[in-house]
Order: C-alpha cells, then sequence, then structure tokens
C-alpha cells in the first residue's frame, strides 16, 4: 500500500516529549514551538543495475568454452565464452592457403612469373628475328634479287609473329590482373570469415559483474530462438524503481531525496536521489514510476526489493499536541487564566497539528 508519510526528525520527537505537558498549579498545558518537518511519499519497488544487458549468441552453434562465473568483475570486451567454429576455421584455413599460393606467384621471380616472361621474350625473340628477316627481303625484293612469293611469306611470318607477342604479352597482364583479382577476393573472403569467426567469441559489451550464466560447456544455442540467452552483465551504478499512488505525482521532482530500505539488507538503510519521474500512470493499478539513482552493495542481488521515502517537502513549522486543538481554536493559557483563541491549522504530522494562524512559538495551550 502505498502512502504519504508526515515525518519528524528523531530529535525533534526527544524536543517534542519534553514539549511538556507541564502542569502549572492547577492547569495541563503545552508549549507551541517552531520544528522541522518532512513530508514523505512512500513506494515500494525493485533495484537494477545501472546498465543491465543480456548477452545473446549473434550465430548457432554448440558453447565449448565458458571463462566466468557469477559474481565474476569483467571488463568491457571481455571474453566471457567460446563457441564451436570449427566450419568456419576449415574454410579460414582454405582461404588463407590459397591466397599464400596466389601471393607466390606473384612474387617477383617466382616461376610462375618467369614462365611467363619467358614466354613474352621468346615471342619478342621470336618476333625480332622475323622483322630483321622481312626487312631483309624486302630491300632484296626492291632491288629484283628475290621473287614476290619470298617476300610476301616473309612479311607474313613477321605479321604472325607480331600477333603471337602481342598475344603473349596480353596473356602476361591478364594472367597478373587476374591473380590480383584474386588475390582481393581471397583477402575479402578470408576477413569476412574471420570478422564471423569473432561472432563465436562472446564478450562482455559493458564493464560490471556477471549477474547470472545461463549456459555451460556442451549446450547448444539457436540464435534465432527465444532462449538464446548466455549471460546477464550489470554495472557497479544502481537504480530503484518505485512505485508510487498517482495521487502524489504532483509533489515528485527531480532531485529529491530518498531514503531506502533493502530486503537483503534488513539493518542498513541507504540513500538516493530521484532522476526521473515517468510521467504516465499505470490505469489498471493508478501507480507511477519514480526512478532513483542509489549507491547499494556491489553484491546485492539484480531486482532486490525496496522500499523508498521521497522526500517531497523539508520546513519548518510551529506545532501544538493535536489534543489542544477543538474544532478552530484552543484554550490559550497566559499564566492566570484561560482564553479561547482561533487558530488555523495546516496538516497533522503524527499526534501534532501544524498551526499557520493564531499562534507564536512559546504559546502555552491547555491540554484535556
Amino acid at each position: 500500500m502505498r502512502r504519504l508519510l508526515l515525518a519528524l526528525p528523531l530529535i525533534f520527537i526527544a524536543l517534542l516529549v519534553l514539549l511538556l505537558a507541564v502542569r502549572g498549579n492547577r492547569e495541563n498545558y503545552a508549549v507551541a514551538k517552531e520544528e522541522e518537518v518532512k513530508i514523505l511519499v512512500y513506494g515500494s519497488g525493485f533495484a537494477k543495475a545501472s546498465q543491465y544487458v543480456v548477452v545473446r549468441a549473434e550465430v548457432s552453434g554448440h558453447v565449448k568454452e565458458v571463462y566466468v562465473k557469477e559474481g565474476d568483475f569483467v571488463r568491457k570486451g571481455q571474453v566471457l565464452a567460446l563457441m564451436d567454429a570449427g566450419p568456419l576455421e576449415a574454410g579460414i584455413r582454405e582461404a588463407s592457403e590459397r591466397l599464400n599460393l596466389v601471393r607466390e606467384r606473384l612474387k617477383e621471380g617466382s616461376p610462375y612469373l618467369r614462365s611467363l616472361e619467358n614466354a613474352v621474350e621468346s615471342s619478342r625473340v621470336s618476333m625480332e628475328n622475323s622483322r630483321r628477316l622481312f626487312e631483309r627481303r624486302e630491300r632484296l625484293f626492291s632491288q629484283g634479287l628475290i621473287p614476290k612469293e619470298t617476300y610476301e611469306q616473309s612479311r607474313t611470318q613477321y605479321e604472325l609473329a607480331s600477333k603471337e607477342h602481342e598475344r603473349a604479352k596480353s596473356s602476361y597482364e591478364d594472367a597478373i590482373n587476374s591473380l590480383r583479382s584474386e588475390e582481393r577476393v581471397l583477402l575479402a573472403e578470408r576477413e569476412r570469415l574471420i570478422r564471423e569467426k569473432e561472432k563465436y567469441t562472446i564478450k562482455s559489451p559493458i564493464e560490471g559483474y556477471v549477474l547470472k550464466k545461463f549456459v555451460n560447456p556442451g549446450d547448444y544455442i539457436n540464435h534465432i530462438s527465444q532462449e538464446n540467452r548466455l549471460f546477464s552483465v550489470g554495472s557497479g551504478g544502481w537504480e530503484v524503481w518505485l512505485e508510487v499512488d498517482e495521487e502524489y505525482a504532483s509533489m515528485l521532482k527531480e532531485g529529491q531525496r530518498v531514503l531506502l530500505r533493502v530486503d537483503a539488507y534488513p539493518e542498513r538503510s541507504f540513500e538516493g536521489r530521484v532522476f526521473q519521474v515517468v510521467r504516465e500512470v499505470d490505469r489498471s493499478r493508478k501507480l507511477i514510476t519514480v526512478k532513483v539513482s542509489a549507491e547499494l552493495p556491489e553484491d546485492l542481488p539484480n531486482g532486490s526489493t525496496v522500499d523508498g521515502q521521497i522526500e517531497v517537502e523539508r520546513k519548518r513549522a510551529l506545532l501544538i499536541p493535536a489534543v489542544a486543538y477543538r474544532e478552530g481554536h484552543v484554550l490559550l493559557y497566559d499564566g492566570v487564566r484561560r482564553v479561547k483563541t482561533p487558530v488555523k491549522v495546516g496538516r497533522r504530522y503524527g499526534e501534532y497539528f501544524e498551526v499557520l494562524e493564531g499562534l507564536r512559538p512559546g504559546d502555552r495551550v491547555i491540554l484535556p
């Protein structure tokens, strides 16, 4: 049950005990006294880590290793578990081997490049020989020393040799370009497989504590299943979510002090500050949520039950015992006689009324 608490400091309770019921010669009275009072709004809820994440798998497979246990502190990026990536590892090895072969072929002075270069050089030598023969026979033909058929034959041989040389150069360039293209493809494929393999290494996305471990080595994880949970990790800071009756919404503000009690530590009390008032009412329960930042023990279980008293107002008030108030007036004792005195009272604080008008500190009011 959510409620509004009207609180007095302990020291004030002690002072009010001294406030008296002082007994004069014939009169029993109390002294009006100004003291500090607090207005507290009660709420109940739970504690949660400021940063709370459930670590899930991005891929399906068997859990190979688990490196942490519940309660362990982990850094952001720390490895929590390892999943079996056997097929991917085979693919990475194959891509690496093919990539090494291509790079060996592209290496200057490699047997493969030498064979291509030798083919180009051989075609060049053949072309040069054909060219010299053609030029010599061209001169002889111009001098009428050889028949036209012999001249035409040498020209045809030169043209064929030139074309063969061009084909050899083109084949050399095509082979080099093909190898370089294959190198790029294999490098991209290997990098893709390596990135995919990284998904089999489960890392913590935040710094904090392992709150819950859901898996053990050998478990199979289906990454599209709703049961895809490996760990929950929470940061060292805490938030408390309190549910408060909607009737107190206008009294709640960010920055207000909150006194907290945690079921897990019944002998201790804690302090927090409101950092957000959720301005939306749960219609079925007529409650609003108030979020509080708090310093709670690091080993507190996530989701622990918490009760809170939100200090919505603190002020000084003139107080008299409630029993001295008589439907709009009090009997004021001036040391000689009783004087019926109208008073205006405000909020009631336990056994005391706040006096808004009609009395001053030190006035003596008659008690029944």
